[in-house]
């Protein structure tokens, strides 16, 4: 990776930073909001779970936009929209216009999503993986901060505090992408529109296979976010210790990413994921056993490990196979399948403990299945690295 490349991407890494760190103020805020405008378990699991289940089912079709009207215009737009989302929560009235709101802030994500991988993708040069784990880490630090202070600012204030200072802090973010983080300029040639290049990327088996290794995380991933808020307030924990719940998986995200990326770089993209499918799928079937705030805590922790290798190895592997043009649209279609996860893990869930009208615990035993099934399949799987890359 050339210095003005490195610079690039570090200024790429910082604009996410501030971005994503608005966006992590109020997810402790969240579901105690809505338990507080009488939401019941359920209720509350599905306000954490609409945001991601609409971030995952419009990315086929924002990813389009990137292409066309320029990846730091939409990223702009996108996070223009969720600050307009959250900054409306204040003046929400029952847990249903929450749960419109946490929604608009979905399709707001959805938007951005797609062009701020190709941007990663674009500005990295040859490095992907040690680029993709800058970017993740960027991320994984806003996990990490952005709880805390939000369940802070909420405990010691009020508890719609965090949804002014997300909205100020997405303002800054805005600045910093349009100002200072180089466009790309490429202009999209052979694609008629989104359908197409998600028929490009059916077609093409390694890429479903990597897809379907993303999808397992996200499935995981979002079923967690929906249940463990829940779960959480059923033991009637408070904004900063669900904030802490947050924070602890994303700080062992964080200090992994940038670690195996790199090292990926080196000895490949395969052996990083066969460890963290590994890893993921006992940490997830241990939760079915947890029962105590420090047990969840533990293992909220542990979980960052393994979801760390999956999420920057899925996105990598990608990256080192799709073509460079139309990379934006392409990486949403990629993004749409293996996100589907974030749609059928919670729905899932959902319908599982519905109809048995077991606890809550039971779901994390669903959870692990996915990432079960594809550890079977990356063993068959070829290496995706170049030589060249190294």
């Amino acid at each position: 990776m050339h210095s003005h490349d490195s610079i690039a991407i570090y200024l790429l890494g910082l604009a996410t930073f501030v971005t994503f760190l608005s966006a992590q103020l109020i997810t402790p805020i969240v579901p105690v909001l809505a338990d507080k405008l009488g939401a019941q378990d359920l209720n509350i699991a599905a306000v954490s779970a609409t945001h991601i289940i609409l971030l995952a089912l419009l990315q086929i079709f924002t990813g389009a936009l990137a292409d066309r009207f320029g990846k730091r215009r939409t990223i702009a737009l996108g996070a223009f929209l969720a600050a307009l989302s959250s900054i409306l929560c204040v003046l929400a009235w029952s847990w249903k216009q929450l749960l419109i709101l946490r929604a608009i802030g979905g399709v707001a994500d959805a938007i951005a999503g797609p062009a701020l991988l190709a941007l990663v993708a674009e500005l990295s040069g040859k490095q992907k993986g040690k680029a993709m784990g800058i970017f993740r880490s960027s991320q994984g630090l806003a996990f990490i901060i952005g709880p805390t202070i939000g369940g802070t600012i909420a405990y010691f204030s009020y508890i719609h505090a965090p949804f002014f200072v997300d909205f100020c802090l997405t303002i800054l973010g805005i600045l910093i992408f349009l100002l200072l983080v180089p466009e790309t300029k490429r202009k999209p040639r052979g694609l008629a529109h989104s359908l197409e290049s998600l028929k490009l990327i059916k077609k093409d088996l390694a890429l479903m296979k990597i897809a379907f290794l993303g999808f397992t995380e996200t499935f995981a991933f979002a079923s967690l976010c929906s249940f463990v808020p829940a779960l959480a307030i059923k033991l009637q924990m408070s904004e900063i210790q669900i904030a802490a719940l947050f924070t602890a998986e994303a700080a062992i995200f964080t200090l992994t990413n940038i670690v195996v990326g790199t090292l990926s770089d080196r000895i490949g993209r395969k052996s990083i994921m066969i460890l963290g499918l590994s890893f993921s799928s006992a940490n997830l079937i241990a939760f079915f056993f947890a029962s105590e705030y420090w047990q969840i805590l533990m293992l909220m922790a542990f979980y960052g490990s393994g979801s760390s290798a999956v999420y920057v190895m899925s996105s990598t592997m990608a990256a080192d196979i799709l073509p460079e043009e139309n990379r934006a649209m392409l990486f949403g279609a990629f993004d749409a399948i293996m996100d589907l996860g974030l749609v059928i893990g919670p729905i899932l869930c959902f319908t599982f403990l519905a109809v048995s009208g077991w606890p809550i615990n039971n779901s994390f035993l669903l959870m692990a299945i996915p990432s079960i099934i594809a550890l079977s399949i990356i063993f068959r799987m070829k290496e995706t690295k170049c030589e060249t890359s190294r």
